[in-house]
């Protein structure tokens, strides 16, 4: 049964060609459209590699997922589906897991395209491990924040719109898109200090940036309490209806 879910859920988002498009096609093509000229510099193409690296997970979820997710909330679907047994948090762990495949298998697509056609060496495997679970750490921290957007606001239009704001606004503020000055801000963004720290380190053998793994536990761990009492809110609501 849970395997079914899990499958579901996996069809439901290559379904979705927004989901498909963001997620696997937007990095590597602004990746290869900004690294061309840089080609030469390789601590520059390091930085671009890293930065489209880091738009996966952010435009698959803010981008793709919101839009899916909050039609199904708003035609009724997760109510239905939770009529039938399958809970509201069964949902979101199973469409995390699945995301989470796409996100990984998307990662490295664009990593292979990216470094070969760049000519760049593969960063050394504890580097690889640690970029792996920085993606699995953001893509959580990513989805419970949609997912809190679509139980508190329902409807389609108001979730995308706040999603859509909130991903320019992360781009920007990190320094993937344009160049504006924003202070220290950017600088608690785990964005920023993944690109900023690992941009001088992929080929290094030992380096470790646990402060990058602590700072998002910290806001996963925040998050989660949110998402949990907001649900557990929701569902004595809909009892008392």
């Amino acid at each position: 049964m849970q395997s079914r879910k899990f499958v579901f859920e996996m069809q439901n988002l290559l379904g979705n060609m927004i989901t498909l498009f963001f997620g696997f096609a937007f990095a590597p093509m602004m990746g290869l459209v900004f690294g061309g000229s840089y080609s030469d510099v390789p601590q520059a193409l390091n930085q671009i590699y890293l930065s489209f690296f880091c738009t996966i997970p952010l435009s698959m979820v803010f981008v793709g997922f919101s839009s899916l997710f909050s039609q199904e909330m708003e035609r009724g679907f997760t109510l239905r589906a939770e009529l039938f047994g399958y809970s509201r948090l069964s949902q979101a762990w199973h469409k995390f897991m699945a995301i989470t495949v796409f996100v990984i298998l998307s990662s490295i697509i664009y990593s292979y395209i990216f470094l070969s056609y760049f000519k760049l060496p593969l960063p050394n495997l504890s580097i690889i491990a640690q970029m792996a679970i920085f993606q699995i750490l953001s893509t959580a921290i990513y989805f419970l924040i949609v997912f809190l957007l679509t139980i508190l606001l329902k409807k389609f239009s108001r979730v995308y719109g706040v999603a859509m704001i909130s991903y320019f606004g992360i781009m920007i503020i990190s320094g993937i898109m344009g160049n504006m000055n924003v202070g220290r801000i950017g600088a608690y963004l785990p964005i920023k200090m993944f690109i900023t720290n690992y941009a001088t380190h992929l080929g290094d053998t030992s380096y470790i940036s646990g402060k990058i793994g602590l700072y998002s536990l910290i806001l996963l761990a925040g998050l989660s309490m949110i998402v949990k009492a907001v649900v557990g809110r929701s569902n004595g609501n809909k009892h008392q209806r």
